[in-house]
């Protein structure tokens, strides 16, 4: 039980920083767009997208985290593309009872595959790596402690959730799948295992889902958006909100719940650029 719990907080966090905000243009100043004859946006190698994010989880991991998030198409395959992701987190977590602070020397880096034809996630990996400061309580000390951590991640089949086309009162269930996972985290470059590694698999079952058009205001600009918002038995949700102007998602919300009306996990993205 503990081991899906900790797989679903790092496939929420992994989708929802990986593949709900990976949509594309074609143009940024042209409004004319490059769609499949499903209406998904086609993508070209360097395309890139910048997202301000905010997260934060309360329970196994405790951390909070904020900064950019830039994402960048490197690779068309035919079949599939392949993107790379980085940023620099600002802020801290517990890691079973170790208190940290990210520093400028703490990266996150990511990979990932997905389908063409519908932008299908079919596999990722996240790494997280570099110096962080040690805590005692709300105090940092100026200890430098190495952490690495990897977590990898394939779909079967690959999973489909931006429900392509998209129009206004549309619904239904986004896809299923089984998840294969490895993890794996530890301190001083691998030295000391705090998880792992640890490889397993379990089922998601179909999520309904909504589909509204709104307009909403976010850094890069007001857009005519697309809430597709789809909700789990326990009572997860999220809400993608995709502009066809832009051909990319907006903004982006996930919420987890801990019990008693508490979240345990959430996560905004907000589009801050786009370099098309």
């Amino acid at each position: 039980m503990k081991r899906k719990i900790i797989g679903l907080f790092f496939c929420i966090l992994m989708v929802s920083m990986i593949v709900i905000p990976v949509t594309a243009v074609t143009d940024k100043q042209n409004k004319s767009r490059t769609y499949n004859d499903v209406d998904v946006p086609i993508w070209e190698v360097g395309y890139e997208w910048t997202y301000d994010f905010i997260m934060s989880c309360s329970y196994l991991v405790n951390y909070s985290l904020s900064g950019d998030f830039t994402l960048k198409v490197v690779e068309d395959t035919g079949s599939s593309y392949i993107l790379e992701g980085n940023t620099r987190p600002y802020g801290g977590f517990n890691m079973g009872g170790l208190g940290l602070k990210t520093t400028r020397f703490t990266s996150m880096t990511f990979g990932l595959q997905m389908r063409k034809a519908d932008l299908a996630l079919e596999n990722f990996i996240f790494r997280i790596k570099g110096f962080s400061f040690l805590k005692i309580g709300s105090i940092t000390l100026p200890i430098p402690i190495h952490i690495k951590g990897s977590y990898y991640v394939e779909f079967d089949p690959s999973w489909s959730i931006i429900p392509f086309p998209l129009y206004d009162g549309k619904s239904g269930m986004l896809s299923g799948t089984e998840i294969l996972h490895n993890v794996y985290m530890g301190l001083f470059w691998g030295l000391i295992s705090v998880y792992g590694p640890n490889n397993y698999s379990y089922p998601y079952t179909p999520i309904p889902y909504t589909c509204t058009e709104e307009q909403m205001t976010v850094e890069a600009g007001t857009f005519n958006v697309y809430n597709v918002s789809a909700e789990w038995m326990d009572g997860s949700r999220f809400m993608s909100y995709f502009s066809e102007e832009v051909g990319n998602v907006a903004k982006e919300i996930i919420l987890r719940p801990y019990g008693g009306g508490r979240v345990q996990y959430y996560l905004i993205l907000e589009l801050k650029n786009w370099n098309i």
